[in-house]
């Protein structure tokens, strides 16, 4: 308000907000054995605060934030990206779906880059701990297959993984430990043993590249391209090549469908990677890496 006696002046949009934030900062550091008064939208603007509760609906109407929470506003983007994708998924979307003001959801989540990490914090915690059996082959390919589920799932989450600096978030850091200690026991040294884990992870991730595309196929039009394309565009092309340029593509064109099964090939190429460690670790006990060898 501008001080009594003085002449009102304009306030723009910028200028209220900036007012309603020194407001509101104001009501969170209170002077000692005072409360701040509540105006008639006070329960609001304090839901909107870290850690405070809902207000309590007056009348039987519902608050304008709708009980919003960090862990909403975080189950909310999961829900966006993965029917549409990351790269639609942003604060003004998520609370478009909220039914909420986006300057609401900085009070909870300091922007895009906090919230994707909570995201994928959040799908790491969905379900069991994948449980191998014995055996390190046995808790990689729990390891792997909990992976692979994974981006089926949440194909979004790929494109956040798949990188050289992957969110460091506790979940991801609990499922690369599991991954490592079923190579607990072998006698590897600490880097040998992440380059295993990463050489299985990425095969994980290279595969699943293809089917987050496929996924992509199936969601734009039922799969409809996808299954057009297999059934008509590759034996068509094939056949116009001819077996004498390509002969082995062309010996596949009765077994286009079997090779499209994405899961059997990715068991097929997990399998045949776990026996080549395999063969590796029977013959790393067996010698010492020479001067300058990488074992």
């Amino acid at each position: 308000m501008p001080a009594r006696g003085r002449r009102p002046r304009y306030c723009s949009r910028s200028c209220q907000a900036r007012a309603y934030r020194a407001r509101a900062a104001a009501r969170t550091r209170p002077a000692d054995g005072a409360e701040p008064a509540a105006g008639p939208d006070e329960g609001q603007r304090e839901a909107g605060r870290p850690g405070a509760a809902a207000p309590r609906p007056a009348g039987g109407d519902r608050p304008r934030t709708g009980g919003l929470s960090r862990d909403r506003i975080v189950r909310a983007a999961v829900r966006i990206a993965d029917s549409d994708g990351l790269e639609t998924m942003s604060m003004r979307h998520v609370a478009e779906v909220l039914g909420a003001q986006v300057m609401s959801l900085y009070h909870h989540i300091e922007g895009k880059d906090e919230l994707i990490d909570l995201m994928v914090e959040a799908v790491f915690g969905e379900g069991p701990e994948p449980a191998g059996g014995e055996g390190w082959r046995s808790g990689l390919e729990a390891s792997a297959r909990w992976e692979w589920s994974l981006y089926s799932t949440h194909p979004w989450v790929l494109e956040v993984l798949a990188s050289v600096q992957p969110p460091l978030v506790p979940g991801v850091l609990s499922g690369v430990e599991r991954g490592l200690q079923a190579l607990d026991g072998l006698g590897l040294d600490t880097v040998t043993a992440h380059r295993i884990y990463l050489g299985v992870s990425g095969l994980v991730q290279g595969l699943a590249l293809l089917r987050v595309s496929e996924i992509a196929a199936e969601r734009r039009d039922g799969g409809a391209s996808l299954a057009r394309w297999r059934a008509v565009q590759v034996p068509a092309v094939l056949e116009e090549l001819g077996p004498d340029r390509f002969p082995r593509h062309a010996a596949l064109r009765g077994d286009v469908d079997s090779l499209a099964d994405l899961e059997e090939v990715f068991e097929f190429s997990l399998q045949r990677h776990l026996d080549g460690l395999a063969l590796f670790l029977e013959g790393a006990g067996d010698r010492a890496p020479a001067a300058g060898e990488e074992r």
